[in-house]
């Protein structure tokens, strides 16, 4: 017995050594065995009882909520900051509000980054797997994946879109932090309350934004360059 619990000691120390040294990529497998776990044993039972039990009025909350997971209204705020910040700094009389707003247009250069590259992995990941939506459970009884059959609901891609861009504000623009893991997470909750997405869907679109925001970040400031940070 003291063997088994020095051998279990070593385990559990070795684990904490490797998730601390490489934390990133410790997120995404703790995200892939929740959705093996989540695919076999939460998401179905889950699906169903949300379609069947799910209150109206917290249905339709979540059914207005979902829509601040669309990509496309991000993409034209981000860019559409940047380039305001662009031409500014080409419009600037002095070199430091020059430098301002250059320094500005990079961060949100930084924001449409981290959105484009998580949004890249997700699609390719959905392509990959190919996992049906539960409409089909609903309509047809069917439920699992079709490998590159063009289902689409692992991982949630409104999950990655919310969380790619609060955390990268996270980074750019720190006052409002609470708000931003607040409004992301009643997003990718709101996924699943109106039974567009499994659990797993959105936990593993959330958890490669995240990961993916940092590494974009890492990247923005590599060699000692500026923050990422508005100024």
């Amino acid at each position: 017995m003291p063997d088994v619990l020095e051998h279990t000691g070593r385990l559990a120390r070795r684990h904490a050594t490797w998730t601390r040294t490489r934390p990133l990529l410790a997120a995404v497998v703790y995200a892939a065995v929740l959705s093996v776990v989540g695919v076999l044993f939460i998401d179905k039972p889950l699906a169903l009882w949300l379609k069947a039990d799910l209150d109206p009025h917290i249905f339709g909350f979540f059914k207005v909520l979902t829509d601040l997971g669309l990509g496309g209204m991000w993409y034209v705020l981000v860019i559409g900051a940047w380039a305001v910040c662009a031409v500014l700094a080409g419009l600037a009389l002095t070199t430091t509000a020059h430098e301002t707003w250059r320094l500005r247009a990079r961060s949100w250069l930084y924001v449409l980054a981290s959105l484009a590259a998580s949004g890249v992995v997700v699609q390719a990941l959905k392509f990959t797997f190919g996992r049906l939506r539960p409409r089909y459970l609903f309509d047809q009884g069917l439920y699992g994946f079709q490998p590159f059959s063009g289902a689409n609901s692992y991982p949630s891609g409104h999950s990655q879109v919310i969380w790619s861009v609060m955390i990268a504000l996270w980074f750019v623009y720190p006052r409002y932090r609470a708000a931003y893991v607040v409004m992301a997470l009643l997003v990718a909750a709101s996924r699943v309350a109106t039974t567009v997405h499994f659990l797993s869907d959105a936990i593993m679109g959330s958890v490669l934004a995240i990961v993916v925001a940092i590494m974009v970040k890492t990247w923005f400031e590599r060699d000692g360059r500026p923050s990422v940070r508005l100024v």
